[in-house]
Parts: structure tokens; sequence; C-alpha cells
């Protein structure tokens, strides 16, 4: 009883862990603001083209 009990307690905190953080989109690698909210506004247009 008692291995049955660790090995399941021991399992459980295994796959427990911290979740990661929502990382859907790459991230931009803009060389000013500039090109950082064009970047941003063509996907949002392509964004909302795709749903159409």
């Amino acid at each position: 009883m008692a291995t049955l009990g660790t090995t399941f307690v021991g399992a459980y905190l295994a796959m427990g862990g911290s979740s990661k953080a929502d990382t859907s989109n790459p991230p931009i690698n803009a060389k000013s603001k500039e090109e950082e909210s064009f970047i941003k506004s063509f996907v949002q247009k392509a964004e909302g083209e795709k749903k159409k």
C-alpha cells in the first residue's frame, strides 16, 4: 500500500509543475517602434481577412 501511495503521489507531483505563459505569437524583432506598429497592424489586418 505504501509503495502504491508513494508512486501515485510522486507521479502527481511530477506532473504538476508550473504552467507556461501563453506564447501564441512569436516575438516581434523590430528595429524601431514604427516598424513594430506596422507589423502589428499588418497582422491584425491579415487575421481580420482570414476570419471573413
